[in-house]
């Protein structure tokens, strides 16, 4: 099953956002898949492909954010979601849309102390063939594109 899920902030959260954090009109708190967007327009705070089977997520379920310093460490972050809203097309994969269900996952910023640490850890499991299905062309393909020090960790 394909599912695109969307976190967007519910409505007045950007500006709630923008005050706790004293971000400025002109700024944008989705910095990378916005960059120079229109501020007042840009609601989307993520954007996930799932293929997993995973439930969506529910009222309560927070977004992480990775520490800038250690990439391996993470902790959830101030964008708890409020409100889902989970649709079907009517005509479903291959024949008709691209996903089996779209998913909007409304937010409300609620910042956590300041004081809450970078406690989880990521357990990063290496790709190998396996994760590709034991398609070895695809695998050595993605391998390609990684740097020398990957590509030697891996072999």
């Amino acid at each position: 099953m394909r599912r695109l899920i969307l976190f967007k902030a519910d409505k007045g959260e950007i500006k709630k956002y923008r005050q706790q954090t004293e971000t400025k009109i002109g700024e944008s708190f989705y910095r990378v898949a916005n960059a120079g967007s229109v501020p007042s327009l840009t609601t989307t705070i993520a954007e996930h492909y799932d293929a997993s089977g995973k439930p969506i997520p529910e009222i309560g379920y927070r977004l992480t954010e990775t520490d800038p310093e250690d990439r391996n460490s993470f902790r959830d972050n101030g964008w708890e979601v409020v409100r889902v809203e989970d649709y079907t097309p009517e005509i479903p994969p291959p024949y008709g849309a691209e996903f089996d269900s779209i998913c909007l996952c409304y937010c409300a910023y609620k910042p956590l102390a300041p004081e809450d640490a970078w406690t989880k850890k990521a357990h990063r499991i290496a790709p190998s063939l396996d994760s590709f299905g034991g398609d070895e062309q695809a695998y050595q393909k993605w391998l390609a594109t990684q740097s020398a020090e990957i590509q030697g960790a891996l072999l």
